[in-house]
């Protein structure tokens, strides 16, 4: 294809390589990182999570679609439990997203509003936040501020012999 016949690339790839850019430039900033790039799994498929320590997260991509695994300390965990459900946007307790202690939680990385990809580690509650249109998401996957105006969603996980477990739907 000569490049002449290409088409100008529309405003979500633009704004899709900005969202990158600006991420790459405040990853230094955030104070945690991914354990390594994002790396490629399938549902069910045994994931060797103990490489994450407390405070740090893992970016899958399961199908095309971004997973977050995130190891929250225990000062998260308090900080997000104890905010009332119902002055949120889209309520809901952070015991029904990240059942018993709450160490793990497993949530798509992908903005419940325009389908953008999620940023960790930034925002005002150090949780997710995406750079297309400013949504913010708070330690437990849910909608702070912005457009955005469901949670992002749990991904339903298990462990088994200390591997995680991702389950389809």
């Amino acid at each position: 294809m000569s490049p002449t016949a290409l088409s100008p690339p529309d405003r979500r790839t633009v704004m899709g390589i900005v969202a990158t850019v600006c991420a790459s430039a405040a990853w230094g900033k955030a104070r945690a990182a991914e354990v390594e790039p994002q790396q490629f799994a399938r549902f069910g498929e045994p994931l060797d999570v103990s490489r994450i320590r407390p405070g740090d997260w893992q970016v899958y991509v399961i199908d095309d679609d971004p997973v977050v695994v995130r190891r929250r300390t225990p000062a998260e965990i308090a900080t997000v439990r104890a905010e009332p459900s119902a002055s949120l946007i889209d309520p809901a307790r952070d015991e029904e997203r990240a059942p018993g202690d709450g160490e793990w939680l497993v949530v798509s990385a992908t903005c419940t509003h325009a389908g953008c990809r999620v940023v960790g580690g930034l925002g005002d509650f150090n949780g997710w936040a995406c750079f297309c249109h400013g949504s913010v998401f708070d330690l437990s996957g849910r909608v702070r501020s912005g457009p955005a105006k469901t949670n992002l969603p749990v991904v339903r996980h298990r462990f088994r012999d200390g591997a995680l477990l991702l389950q389809a739907g």
